[in-house]
């Protein structure tokens, strides 16, 4: 006998539907990260920051349910932090340069 909550292969029914909804959550955060872009007027900075946080919310729920990393929370935060801290480096090696080219006349 079958139980009400399973398909034929033991796989759960609700996965399909938890794909779908993180799809949408990832469509309405790229429409947000577009929008922020084209339509709304915000400083460079504020700007910057809100992608650079959309961008991991994006990272992290791939890797959380495409991925399936949601029990995983070592990889996760793996996830979230090595592209901060490569980051961090370039900033670190780029800025040097860009200063010496603002400083050109």
């Amino acid at each position: 006998m079958e139980r009400s909550g399973t398909t034929t292969g033991g796989e759960p029914q609700g996965l399909p539907r938890t794909y779908l909804i993180a799809w949408f959550v990832l469509i309405a955060i790229t429409a947000l990260e577009v929008s922020l872009i084209l339509v709304f007027r915000v400083p460079p900075v504020v700007r910057a920051v809100a992608l650079i946080v959309l961008a991991l919310m994006k990272a992290s729920l791939i890797g959380a349910y495409y991925m399936n990393l949601r029990f995983e929370r070592l990889a996760m935060a793996y996830i979230a932090a090595i592209p901060l801290i490569l980051l961090a480096l370039m900033l670190v090696t780029v800025a040097p340069d860009a200063a010496g080219l603002l400083r050109r006349p």
